[in-house]
């Protein structure tokens, strides 16, 4: 009988070890379960935040602080047959000038058009201001707003599991 006793002692040890076993088991599932919802809402709200922070800076008004922007192709063509114009008939007047004035003109007049255009340039340089970002684009507006869909996807999905 002893040997019996021992034997159902050690069935109930096992079992007793076993729902142990499954017991943390489970408590390790919730606490990973819980983890996992906590990093799905965080990034859920940071993915939001990126959107907002994106939308706000696409409804700013523009700032007009002199940064480039591409022209429209007729201001380009414009500028292109003016500039153009502009510098055949500063050739025209500077070979005009050489048949005149003689072949002293051919070195004079160039570098007297250096010495302005240089003065011109080291009077203007100044450090340039910070550049403010460039505002953002549709795409990243739709590639946010698809990170911030997903993310509350999979947090509503998390929360549904834990229910």
């Amino acid at each position: 009988m002893r040997a019996s006793s021992r034997i159902e002692a050690g069935r109930v040890d096992v079992g007793r070890a076993v729902g142990m076993t499954w017991q943390r088991a489970r408590t390790h599932s919730d606490d990973r379960t819980a983890r996992r919802l906590q990093a799905a809402e965080r990034k859920a709200e940071g993915a939001a935040a990126r959107y907002r922070a994106l939308k706000e800076a696409a409804a700013a008004p523009t700032s007009g602080d002199g940064t480039w922007r591409p022209m429209p192709s007729w201001q380009q063509m414009l500028l292109l047959v003016v500039g153009g114009g502009i510098l055949m008939g500063l050739l025209i007047i500077w070979l005009l000038a050489t048949a005149y004035l003689g072949p002293a003109s051919l070195l004079a007049l160039p570098a007297a058009a250096g010495l302005v255009a240089g003065f011109i340039a080291l009077r203007r340089r100044r450090p340039r201001p910070a550049t403010p970002r460039r505002r953002p684009l549709v795409a990243d507006l739709v590639r946010a707003a698809q990170e911030m869909h997903e993310a509350e996807a999979a947090l509503q999905r998390l929360r549904q599991e834990c229910s």
